[in-house]
Parts: C-alpha cells; structure tokens; sequence
C-alpha cells in the first residue's frame, strides 16, 4: 500500500482542476469517464480521511487506496502510541444529470451484502444536493459494519465540506471542514 497524506492530494487535485484546458469535454473535467473512476475515487478517499483528521479526530490521517475484500481504501492514524487502521467502503449518490433515478434508499438496500465485518466501515459520498434526515439510522434491519458515515459539499466553490456520523450510533453529527490550501506538489 501507498500512504499519502490526503490533504497533499486534495491540494494538488485542485491545481490540476484549475489548470486544465478550456474546452475539456465536461466528463473529462469531472472525472466521470471510466478511465477517470480510480482518480474520482481516490479524491473522494482523500477528502474522508483529511476531513475525518481535521474535524473528527484531530489529528493527521494518511490513506491508501486499496480494492480488496469488501473496501475501497483504508486510513491510517496514530493516538495514545497506538496504529490505528480504519477501511472503508466507498459508495456515491451521483450528481442528478448522470443519474436522476438514484436514491439513497437504493444505497442503503445495498449495504444488506455485507457480512458483518466488525472493522468495516461505509462513507456515502452525497454528490448532489440532498435532503435526508440526520439522525441516526432507522431502518428496521442494520447493517452488518462498523459504522456509516457521509461525506457532502456544502459550498458552491467546494471550499466547505462536512462528514457526518456515524449515522448507526445515538451520538452521530456533522463536522464541518474547509477544503485544504496550500502548495501542489506537482512536477
């Protein structure tokens, strides 16, 4: 596996968005080609694991992207001289102009496959704008993981972000973040 430190990633993604050229096919500039999935995921990786460092547990993550088993990627953090390993799912509510007929009871019938990992965890990425009531889950059946969590834009410029959860414990919450700035690392 190779760690990075996802705020490095979000920094440099951002300058790539920036600098590409005019005229790009929109899908393209998305990243919503098939080619462009990995590099849509892995922005989307990156973005939990700084946002889940910076708001949640205050301390810096790094993250791998790994598809193997049952999850997409996994975050690494240290607390009290102690590793901790935290994989995760990955799942997408996707923008309405690509997919207006997806719902988020869809997703939440797809998370009934999986098996009962005590270790894994889902994060729904809420790509569009969204209603759904924040409070912790209240479906008849849970699922057999660890934890839910969502991730969502919440500005215009994609400057504001928030995860929230864990939608399947009493105490689940948004935490707000910004976006990282800074410097890309980019040869």
């Amino acid at each position: 596996m190779e760690w990075v430190d996802p705020g490095q990633v979000l920094i440099n993604l951002r300058w790539l968005e920036l600098n590409l050229p005019a005229g790009l096919d929109d899908k393209v500039r998305r990243f919503r080609t098939n080619k462009l999935k990995e590099l849509r995921e892995a922005r989307t990786a990156a973005l939990f694991a700084y946002g889940m460092g910076k708001a949640v547990l205050q301390t810096p993550t790094a993250v791998a992207k790994v598809e193997a088993a049952d999850f997409d990627f996994i975050m690494r953090w240290q607390a009290d001289d102690k590793e901790f390993f935290y994989p995760v799912q990955l799942k997408e509510l996707p923008p309405e102009d690509l997919n207006a007929d997806a719902t988020l009871e869809d997703l939440y019938d797809k998370l009934e496959k999986y098996s009962g990992a005590d270790n894994l965890s889902v994060l729904i990425h809420l790509n569009r704008a969204v209603r759904f009531d924040y409070h912790p889950w209240d479906r008849p059946t849970c699922p057999n993981i660890l934890e839910l969590w969502y991730l969502a834009c919440t500005s215009e410029d994609q400057s504001k972000w928030l995860v929230y959860g864990s939608a399947l414990k009493p105490d689940s919450r948004p935490y707000d973040f910004d976006y990282p700035t800074g410097e890309p690392n980019v040869a």
